[in-house]
């Protein structure tokens, strides 16, 4: 086996981007693109509904008083 750059065996899944730098490279260009495009689509609420948790508390007393 010999140390050159063009042996990539033994990288496993990362093998084929090192080997093709510039596929890898517009296979990140288009998943950006893709995201940028997509971003604007994603429904958004300017005023989102919001049920905030409540405490009730209530205290009864035999004794009258204030």
């Amino acid at each position: 086996m010999s140390n050159t750059p063009d042996n990539t065996t033994g990288h496993g899944i990362s093998g084929p981007f090192i080997r093709y730098p510039i596929a890898t490279s517009l296979l990140m260009a288009g998943i950006l693109f893709v995201g940028l495009v997509a971003y604007p689509l994603l429904p958004v609420a300017p005023l989102p509904q919001v049920d905030f948790p409540t405490i009730q508390v209530s205290a009864k007393s035999s004794r009258r008083q204030p």
